[in-house]
């Protein structure tokens, strides 16, 4: 690994260069310095012009509240408290009582599959399309997937965080391909039709906004 130091505003940051068989450069802003994927013929200097063109978006996009921290996190839109070991008091679902952080996490995702299946077994009903397997898993490139040959939707689990009405938009979404695979014109009328509020729900996706 490499690493150099790169100024934003009279700060300096450390930056980790890790090249290795890649054809792309990645750039990303982790707890207070940058760490950048690249392939091994990539000059510093290309580096830092990356740098001069994504630093301080990168740095702008961390400071966004994440969905969950040490003492606090967000499901389906609202704010809760957290401890070490307590009960998460969901007015919609009843009280998720926990001891540690990974029995709070497992019923987490055990409560989101139940939320995400009932809200595409809905929208099944209502947009009239057949009925399709549900599994979540932890995904950091889409919110979701369709695969038509198998019939299965698969979810981000990071949507528990989210508002259900954020939630519908991306189940729509999915079901919206089942009519139209593409992302044409045809698909967007159909995603509009069951989801006016599209436009919204997407941009607090993109921008963090839970609720």
């Amino acid at each position: 690994m490499e690493s150099f130091f790169y100024k934003v505003n009279e700060t300096e940051y450390l930056v980790n260069v890790t090249k290795k068989k890649m054809k792309s450069i990645h750039y990303r802003f982790k707890d207070d310095h940058f760490e950048i994927s690249c392939p091994r013929f990539v000059l510093k200097s290309t580096l830092i012009k990356g740098l001069d063109k994504y630093a301080a978006r990168l740095i702008k996009s961390s400071e966004k509240e994440k969905p969950i921290d040490s003492n606090y996190i967000y499901l389906y839109g609202k704010k809760y408290e957290l401890s070490e070991s307590g009960v998460i008091h969901l007015e919609e679902y009843g009280d998720i009582s926990y001891k540690s952080q990974t029995q709070l996490e497992k019923k987490l995702r055990e409560l989101f599959l139940l939320v995400i299946t009932s809200r595409v077994k809905e929208y099944e009903k209502i947009m009239k399309v057949p009925s399709y397997r549900v599994t979540i898993r932890k995904m950091t490139s889409r919110y979701g997937s369709n695969s038509r040959a198998k019939k299965h939707l698969n979810f981000a689990t990071i949507l528990m965080h989210y508002s259900l009405p954020i939630i519908d938009s991306v189940v729509v979404h999915e079901l919206a391909h089942i009519l139209v695979y593409n992302h044409s014109k045809k698909f967007y009328d159909v995603v509009y039709k069951y989801c006016p509020e599209y436009k919204e729900c997407r941009y607090k996706l993109r921008k963090g906004i839970y609720q």
